[in-house]
């Protein structure tokens, strides 16, 4: 898979999903060794989900390097928000953690790295569709 295949792989995944709205894409940037894209979508809730995804091709695929999923309602309270912003080394799946709505260092949690695929799937199952 190529970083154009896998970013236009990500934006199918949206294209797809019987949770989102509707998205818009805010950047992308792409050579042949690296990705970036960030979008932010509407799901049919009206909440929303920000999505911000760095990949590179290294050696004969492409690797997720920095992610951040942030999801929302529709009022603007944080969900959940999956990302590996080197921050909490305490956590023992350092970088990759989880916030939940919950505020605080009580909000953060260890979390498995996830990829837009999951992310989805996890919404799918959070959300009735419309």
């Amino acid at each position: 898979m190529t970083i154009n295949e896998y970013l236009e792989d990500g934006i199918l995944s949206l294209t797809v999903s019987p949770v989102v709205d509707r998205f818009q894409i805010i950047t992308r940037r792409e050579t042949d060794t690296d990705g970036y894209l960030r979008i932010r979508a509407i799901l049919l809730d009206k909440g929303l989900l920000e999505i911000s995804i760095y990949g590179q091709f290294i050696v004969d695929a492409v690797h997720l390097i920095d992610y951040r999923f942030h999801w929302q309602d529709k009022d603007g309270k944080l969900k959940i928000r999956w990302d590996n912003a080197r921050h909490h080394q305490e956590l023992k799946t350092f970088p990759d953690h989880v916030h939940t709505g919950e505020g605080g260092y009580e909000g953060v949690k260890e979390s498995a790295s996830v990829n837009l695929s999951e992310v989805l799937r996890t919404l799918e199952e959070g959300i009735p569709e419309g």
